[in-house]
């Protein structure tokens, strides 16, 4: 057990690789969203983790977790730990594709799935100091709220505003905490795959699963993507930059630029 401690160094729930192991868990997704929907009573009939969109005429994304509600609502839950891009943008795209991938062919507008998205950012997205924020549809003019199913959620993981949403977001960004009496399930499925052998294999495996498909993306236009993959290996102390270069067939070096340019 002290071997896998070691092992997963500090790796936590908010890093990309222990949630998409965390995220095979059904009962940790249906308490994570119970907190971050303020829903009690919901419940996940499904989650897929790395659960692929596709655009057939234009950018394909993979949702680090789209889950399905008993109501028939989907839920794509992303782990941030870096602000780049333009995150609002990609909000709006991850709910468009989710919209489209799931909604039935020659069916009514009035049909179309709910959707959320739900961020998790280990920074503050909204700059406004909250845990927890949520952005609606506004009638401008009179201050209205306007619904069409479509729902926007973002968790700021570093506020400690003594809410249940930064009580589990400690949870997920300090790798030795816990909080069984609160968060039985992400404190249980996090120490399994912290502090057991079972947990370290299956963190084991899903580390290949990234070689492998950064090596395939490197075949194709997903180079950026692979390095940054790679490199949160390497900063995880999951990999060498000697072997994290090896996979991607690129110079040491570049691995090393690319650690910098992420801070």
């Amino acid at each position: 057990m002290a071997q896998a401690r070691r092992d997963m160094g500090g790796l936590r729930p908010i890093d990309d690789l222990m949630f998409r192991v965390m995220a095979r868990d059904k009962a940790f997704c249906g308490e994570l969203l119970r907190v971050l929907l303020q829903d009690k009573g919901l419940t996940v009939v499904e989650c897929e983790p790395q659960s692929t969109v596709t655009n057939p005429h234009g950018r394909s994304v993979v949702l680090d977790a789209l889950c399905e509600l008993s109501g028939g609502r989907f839920v794509d839950v992303e782990v941030q730990r870096t602000d780049r891009d333009d995150l609002q943008r990609r909000a709006r795209y991850h709910a468009s594709l989710v919209t489209a991938d799931r909604t039935r062919p020659g069916g009514r507008f009035a049909d179309v799935p709910d959707v959320c998205v739900a961020f998790v950012c280990e920074f503050d997205p909204l700059g406004e100091g909250r845990s927890l924020y949520h952005v609606d549809r506004v009638v401008r003019e009179s201050g209205r709220t306007l619904e069409n199913g479509l729902s926007e959620v973002y968790v700021n993981a570093l506020a400690r505003d003594g809410t249940d949403v930064s009580a589990l977001m400690r949870v997920f960004t300090e790798a030795e905490a816990y909080d069984e009496g609160r968060f039985p399930e992400t404190s249980r499925v996090k120490r399994r795959l912290r502090e057991t052998e079972e947990g370290r294999k299956d963190m084991g495996s899903v580390i290949e699963e990234i070689r492998a498909e950064c090596i395939a993306e490197g075949k194709a236009e997903g180079r950026l993507e692979m390095l940054e993959a790679l490199g949160r290996l390497v900063r995880d102390g999951l990999v060498s930059v000697q072997d994290a270069a090896a996979s991607a067939g690129v110079d040491a070096d570049e691995i090393r630029r690319t650690l910098a340019a992420e801070g």
